[in-house]
């Protein structure tokens, strides 16, 4: 199985009449030979999750995973809603967007909730209020969850983010990197992301899950990026799809 932990069904998947188009962002994902992607909704202060419910309900590929705000009305509402009414198998958290500390004390209840409901927590990595070490701080308040860091903690904190996986063993790396592709050249089809394979050494690939980001880059671009590390078939067998079965409790 090969599977996709991050992808948004944003605004750029509208078509003529203001839907969302799901067999869009799909045939992008077919370019990359992914049989599941977990689909996040348009980035934005009031999170359209209910319209990407809609969109996405009983689809046999497509794993939701609700943007929760916990600075807004009832954040622990909307997890449970996330589970039990529009059927999300995960929750997103922003802090650079929304504009508070992963790791403060109102968020609390929030992963709480996901554990409850058996949801997979993603959280936004960068720095300051979403440094990998308060994302540590929010994986040791949930260590039976799956906590997956976006970006590994890139560009300026990819040790921090290692040093929080090794001490918190429900965090994985998400690999949504390419964004950074000027850090190793100018071409995003042609770079290659040593400082990822630093992660896979002193972690190993267990603890590595694969994200495209879509749109932001084709998830075949950043399949080939990992492909030039050339990290060896059994370690892009887990990258690629095995940690996300995993994680999901899918099927492998």
């Amino acid at each position: 199985m090969r599977g996709d932990f991050e992808a948004y069904l944003n605004d750029s998947f509208r078509d003529d009449n203001g839907q969302l188009d799901l067999d869009k962002l799909l045939a992008l994902e077919d370019e990359a030979e992914m049989n599941v992607v977990v689909i996040m909704p348009n980035t934005q202060p009031d999170p359209q999750n209910e319209e990407l419910a809609d969109v996405i309900r009983d689809h046999p590929r497509v794993l939701g995973c609700a943007l929760i705000h916990p600075t807004e009305e009832d954040p622990v509402g909307q997890v449970h809603r996330a589970a039990n009414e529009w059927g999300m198998r995960g929750i997103k958290l922003m802090p650079a967007v929304h504009g508070y500390n992963v790791d403060d004390e109102m968020v609390k209840p929030v992963v709480e909730a996901a554990r409850e409901n058996g949801l997979i927590v993603s959280i936004h990595s960068g720095p300051k209020n979403c440094h990998p070490t308060r994302i540590g701080n929010v994986a040791s308040w949930i260590p039976e969850t799956a906590v997956i860091m976006d970006h590994m903690g890139f560009p300026d904190d990819l040790d921090a983010g290692i040093e929080a996986a090794k001490a918190n063993s429900n965090i994985y790396l998400g690999t949504t990197i390419l964004r950074f592709h000027r850090r190793w050249g100018t071409d995003p089809d042609a770079v290659i992301p040593t400082e990822m394979k630093k992660a896979v050494d002193e972690l190993g690939p267990e603890q590595i899950v694969f994200g495209s980001n879509l749109p932001e880059y084709r998830p075949l671009q950043v399949i080939n990026a990992i492909r030039r590390l050339e990290l060896g078939e059994d370690a892009e067998a887990l990258i690629f799809g095995g940690n996300l079965a995993q994680i999901y409790g899918l099927e492998g």
